[in-house]
This record gives C-alpha cells, structure tokens and sequence, in this order.
C-alpha cells in the first residue's frame, strides 16, 4: 500500500481510534466488570484501561503505517475484551468486522482458512466464559453470534451474486485461469510472466500503483510500463487493465 494515500482503511482506523479513545479514557473512571472471569486472574479496573490504550497506540500505529495484521490483531483484542466484560454484542461485532476484513483482504488466501476456523473455535470459547454472568446471558450471546454468522453469510452470497453480474461476459468466459475456484491463490510464475512482468503487475494490484508510479518507482518510461502491461494482456487473454483487475480480482494472487 502506497503509505502517502488516504484510503478507506485510514479513514475507519482514524474513526475507530475515535472511540477507542474515547472507551479508554471513560474506563479510567468507571469500575471495571467484577462478574468477569478476568476478575480470577487480574483486576479488570486495571486491564480494561490498559488494552484500550494499547489498542489506541496500535491503531495510531497502523494510521501511519497502514498494516492489515495490525488492523486485524486491533479488532481481535476489542472482541475478546468486550465479549469478556459485559459488552457481549460489541465484541460479536468486533468479531465479526475481523472476519469480514479477512475475506476482503489477502486473508482469504487458502492457507488462512485454517485460520479463520480457529478463530471461530476461539471466539466460542471466549463466549462460553461469559457464564460468569449468568448461564442465560452466555446462551443468548451465543445464539446472537450464530445469528450475526447467518446473517453476514446470507449478505455475502447475495453482495457476491449481484456484483458477478458487473463482470464483463469475456472475463467470466475467460479461460487463461483454468481449475482454479473463485478465491483460491494462483502463482503468477505458472502463467509465463518474466520476473519484471510479475513485479509490475504485482505493484499494481497490491500497492495500488498507477503506470506511472510504477515507472517513476523502477526509473523506466511510462511507454515501457504500458508495453510491459500490453504483453501481460495478451498473456491472460484480455483487452485492457480493468478486465485484467476484474479478472484477477477474484482471485488471491502471488507471484
């Protein structure tokens, strides 16, 4: 990512420290949660305070130096201690908004659907402990989180359904990328790029490079950056660099 642009992810992570600030500061001067299970091991008067403050430095961490595992560590912490301190539909959400941030990012690789899964088993967890606040209220928050799950799935497979038909008919037909599922990995070294074809392309998806902040980037002209690009079509069989985005878009891509 381009650290000198503001992007949505800088704008929700300056909201969010908005309210972490604000959550943190308030937890200075009201008590902590005696009901909690954090009580058996440390005072929640203490602990509370200090993870939000923790989660205000990384956040204004991660506004400087954009990092999606920051941002993704950020909404686990939140989840834990709001589920775990009384503020159980706060954390399901927090929980929730991480999930979904995985799905949109590179996350969604295959090799992190493991763990995705453990995060759920965690999550579980971390709301069976709730009982501490009574065995009806931990029920209710799990059966919430089921529904959260349901929910957020059902929007995903109609968000998912609409937005297939935007994709242009020649890249939903196109066959350069063969066996390979919507949202797996694919190695852009299995389709015949050169080493600077692949960090080119690599830069635009990525980093969000335009030709010529890849051209300034690597000291060539920009009419080399477009031939370069212009060989990568006829490589993945399409007309331009929208159908080249759309098509990659569906994909986890590594060189």
């Amino acid at each position: 990512m381009n650290s000198n642009r503001i992007s949505s992810e800088r704008v929700v992570a300056v909201v969010g420290l908005f309210f972490l600030l604000i959550a943190a500061i308030t937890s200075l001067f009201f008590n902590g949660d005696p009901k909690s299970i954090i009580e058996k091991v440390a005072d929640t008067n203490i602990v509370i305070p200090v993870v939000h403050f923790l989660c205000v430095g990384l956040t204004i961490i991660h506004i400087i130096r954009p990092n999606s595992y920051l941002m993704l560590a950020i909404l686990l912490i939140e989840s834990e201690l709001t589920i775990l301190t009384h503020y159980e539909e706060l954390g399901i959400f927090f929980f929730y908004a991480a999930i979904i941030f995985m799905l949109c990012t590179d996350f969604l690789a295959e090799k992190s659907k493991k763990p995705i899964w453990i995060l759920f088993v965690i999550h579980f967890i971390t709301l069976c402990l709730t009982y501490t606040h009574g065995i009806k209220a931990m029920l209710i928050d799990i059966g919430y989180s089921v529904f959260c799950y349901s929910f957020y799935l059902w929007i995903y497979s109609i968000l998912k359904a609409k937005f297939s038909c935007l994709i242009p008919k020649n890249v939903r037909e196109n066959n350069t990328i063969i066996g390979k599922p919507a949202g797996s990995v694919i190695k852009l070294s299995d389709y015949n790029l050169n080493e600077r074809q692949r960090t080119y392309l690599m830069e635009h998806i990525h980093n969000k490079l335009s030709y010529k902040e890849i051209g300034e980037k690597y000291f060539v002209s920009l009419s080399t950056v477009k031939k370069i690009f212009a060989d990568i079509f006829k490589i993945f069989n399409v007309s331009n660099i929208e159908e080249l985005r759309l098509l990659l878009l569906q994909y986890q891509v590594e060189e």
